[in-house]
């Protein structure tokens, strides 16, 4: 951040951090959003000293003129939002107004100690004083529970350098609808922290003044605030997982590797890392939950794996590594096998073209393995060497499942987590998991297949997770930060 100041003001960009000054030094440590007022002329010099600061445009907010650029702190791996505006848009949950306060705010605007110019007291009071009290000017969020105490604190704070005559003649100047009179009874309303009924008429009496600034029609306000209601309850059913997007758009990154490579680990960190600021999703491409047609069988596969347990998933693929003619393999029930080949196949692919549905809308999507075109690997093909044999039942099923991992999208970037075999020995050993950790055996032999693992045409980073979990995620931020 201190970068991308320096840089607009060399660049002679004229802005200015518009609102919530008293808590500057916050949002400078990235525990709040900064809000910067950039001149509507001088956006595409903003936009250019921000993006070569690697800093990454957003989509996916509702008012014009109004827009989400993040960035990353290589050092510390922190995402910051800069909430850029090229006009006031404010006023309630829908920011329903346009006040046209943008040259009163930036005519001087001053640098603070840390670089950042900020407007001079009155203007920033004068606008703080009416957001506030919009904020009461409809029935339905006159209602909402609001931090007046912290409110008043701030309004104090901004009283310190701001005088009624300056009050007074920027009231004249930008808005003069709003008489002083009306503008003192706001002011004390905030400062008292008194809210109610008389709270709500001073709310009516502001938004009266102001309708030649409204961005709605009162129908149009109301379907505006029932929209976001609905939105905002849906969001709250996804576990409040934001709407923004980058305007790069979203993606299906893969996270592949040996077994005990740390891929859950990562791919936790990571979503839990972007997800503070973007819409981030997570699935399992290894495990894919069953689907309708695969629900029922898939039921029974304890029972299964109890009554034929020398035709598990390990000691069939572990078969089929050892022997040379699948001869050897063809007694029991591998029709059983080869069914579940084909549902985890088929549960596979609709998985994942889920992920990349949400992906094509803007969700980043982080997936715990991901199945790729070649047979015999990891989460790839499992009946490849049944394509030669002599019984047309078992090549039918071979062509299906290939067919089927063909129809699966290619990630849209993989990160491949490299773990020396002991260690991984060692941490599968040590991994609490249903069932106990993995045959030593068999995952050697994944440990091998695994280095084989190729997605062609596919951007792939590959990190070694043989250091502590803190160090392979600093590792991984600015790599995927960059990426995408």
């Amino acid at each position: 951040m201190r970068a991308l100041f320096e840089s607009l003001a060399r660049a002679g960009v004229r802005y200015c951090h518009w609102k919530s000054n008293w808590r500057l030094p916050e949002a400078l440590r990235g525990e709040t959003d900064l809000d910067l007022l950039v001149h509507r002329a001088d956006m595409t010099r903003f936009f250019s000293v921000a993006t070569a600061l690697g800093l990454k445009p957003g989509s996916g907010e509702d008012h014009p003129s109004v827009c989400h650029c993040y960035g990353c702190d290589d050092e510390s791996g922190k995402l910051f939002d800069l909430h850029v505006y090229y006009r006031i848009i404010t006023g309630g949950t829908i920011k329903g107004y346009h006040l046209p306060v943008e040259d009163m705010l930036l005519r001087g605007a001053r640098p603070t100690e840390a670089g950042v110019y900020v407007p001079e007291p009155a203007p920033e009071l004068v606008l703080f004083v009416i957001r506030k009290s919009l904020d009461y000017a409809v029935p339905s969020e006159a209602l909402i529970p609001r931090q007046w105490k912290t409110a008043a604190d701030e309004l104090r704070w901004l009283s310190q350098g701001a005088t009624d005559r300056d009050v007074r003649r920027l009231l004249i100047e930008y808005l003069p609808s709003i008489d002083f009179a009306l503008f003192r009874e706001l002011r004390d309303a905030i400062e008292s922290g008194r809210w109610g009924l008389g709270r709500y008429r001073l709310g009516r009496a502001l938004a009266s003044r102001l309708r030649p600034y409204r961005r709605f029609t009162r129908w149009g306000a109301t379907v505006a605030r029932s929209r976001r209601a609905w939105r905002k309850a849906w969001r709250t059913l996804q576990r409040g997982t934001p709407a923004q997007a980058l305007l790069s758009g979203g993606a299906v990154i893969a996270v592949v590797g040996s077994d005990g490579s740390g891929k859950s680990t990562v791919v936790g960190e990571v979503s839990r890392w972007l997800g503070a600021f973007l819409s981030v999703a997570t699935v399992h491409g290894g495990k894919p939950p069953p689907s309708v047609p695969t629900a029922l069988p898939r039921l029974l596969l304890p029972l299964l794996r109890r009554m034929m347990p020398r035709y598990r998933t390990t000691r069939i693929e572990l078969r089929a590594a050892e022997v040379t003619e699948p001869e050897a393999m063809r007694t029991g029930p591998l029709l059983t096998y080869a069914l579940r080949a084909l549902m985890i196949a088929y549960d596979r692919k609709k998985l994942l073209i889920r992920a990349h549905r949400k992906a094509a809308n803007g969700t980043l999507v982080f997936s715990d393995r991901y199945p790729t075109r070649q047979p015999g690997v990891p989460e790839g093909a499992m009946l490849h060497f049944l394509r030669q044999d002599p019984r047309p039942v078992y090549r039918w099923f071979a062509r299906m499942e290939e067919r089927t991992y063909r129809m699966i999208p290619q990630p849209d970037l993989v990160l491949r987590l490299d773990v020396p075999l002991e260690l991984a020995v060692q941490r599968n050993l040590t991994r609490i998991k249903p069932g106990g950790p993995e045959p030593t055996d068999y995952l050697r032999h994944r440990h091998a297949l695994s280095k084989e693992l190729d997605f062609t045409g596919v951007p792939t980073y590959r990190i070694r997770t043989d250091v502590m979990v803190e160090e392979t995620v600093r590792a991984v931020k600015p790599i995927l930060w960059n990426a995408l």
